[in-house]
């Protein structure tokens, strides 16, 4: 595999790890898929040039189903997948908070 591939993947783990306590366990763990792909298709949707909703602001109320509004359908996938990204840890911190089980790897004394 190609580093290119595997830091970004790293960081989201080790943020999931720190905050949340999750700690993946493989390399396609869909949590990590899911925050890696939002990033991936969120960055140019910020950018000044990313879409035509940027530079010409009234099309932000054209509908999704509108033929060409592709930046209004991968800004609903993003916050499909930022929903996906955000949920996992939480239930998995509700669980290990009702069955007090913590991960000591996080735990420094």
């Amino acid at each position: 595999m190609h580093t290119q591939f595997l830091v970004p993947r790293f960081s989201v783990s080790v943020t999931m790890m720190m905050m949340y306590g999750y700690v993946p366990a493989t390399y396609n763990d869909p949590v990590v898929q899911a925050a890696d792909e939002a990033l991936r298709l969120g960055s140019p949707l910020v950018e000044h040039s990313g879409t035509l909703i940027n530079i010409i602001p009234f099309l932000r109320h054209i509908p999704s189903w509108v033929p060409g509004a592709t930046g209004k359908k991968t800004a609903e996938k993003v916050r499909w997948l930022s929903e996906i990204w955000q949920r996992i840890p939480m239930e998995h911190v509700k669980t290990a908070l009702v069955s007090i089980v913590f991960n000591r790897d996080i735990i420094f004394f």
